[in-house]
């Protein structure tokens, strides 16, 4: 992670615009919420727990199948598990029997604000929701919202986007960015790569 300040600092200094006579801190700004949104487009497909964090997290009483979650904050649901478990999602629709009781196997989203439990629990039962929140609207108060690792991508994507204007460059831009999408792609898969996907040696 990186400041969004000092990163505007280094751009301008790349850019040769330390007197600020080409961008304004709101552009440049702009271009860097795009690179962060470009990143995590390609991200969310490709690894979305590299951006998941936990969501909710409680307990259910017997006979109760419903939580409520905060739509304005969540993208994606990533993961649900009941005392532990994993569980699948499925279509409200496929349910047959929205009424029969029993060990939880399944759950479905309604509208990223309520997570139905089927079938409801006749005991008592922890939960926990792993998920993707929406992006924030980036401040030149904040830092860039992923590791080191991907900094550098974000920078090389805003000084691309900042000289799109000069047409003679373009073909040259568009190879770095391929460069850019090939990087983040090799980076994201092996970041939390399971081992299951690994061969051991004899």
């Amino acid at each position: 992670m990186i400041e969004i300040k000092s990163l505007i600092a280094r751009l301008r200094r790349t850019l040769k615009d330390e007197d600020e006579n080409s961008f304004t801190d709101d552009e440049l700004l702009d271009y860097i919420s795009d690179a962060i949104t470009f990143v995590r487009r390609l991200i969310i497909p490709l690894n979305p727990e590299y951006i998941a964090v936990p969501v909710a997290k409680g307990a259910l009483a017997g006979g109760e199948n419903e939580v409520k979650l905060s739509a304005a904050s969540l993208q994606q649901v990533v993961d649900v598990r009941v005392n532990g478990v994993k569980i699948r999602r499925d279509n409200i629709s496929a349910v047959c029997n929205t009424e029969e009781t029993g060990e939880i196997k399944r759950y479905c989203l309604l509208n990223r604000k309520r997570v139905l439990f089927f079938p409801i629990p006749q005991d008592s039962c922890s939960y926990e929701i792993i998920g993707i929140k929406q992006q924030p609207e980036l401040t030149l108060n904040d830092s860039t919202p992923y590791g080191s690792d991907i900094d550098p991508l974000i920078f090389e994507y805003v000084v691309i986007r900042a000289g799109m204007g000069d047409m003679f460059q373009m073909s040259q831009e568009m190879s770095i960015m391929s460069t850019i999408v090939e990087q983040i792609n090799s980076l994201v898969r092996g970041a939390n790569e399971s081992e299951d996907n690994f061969v051991e040696g004899y």
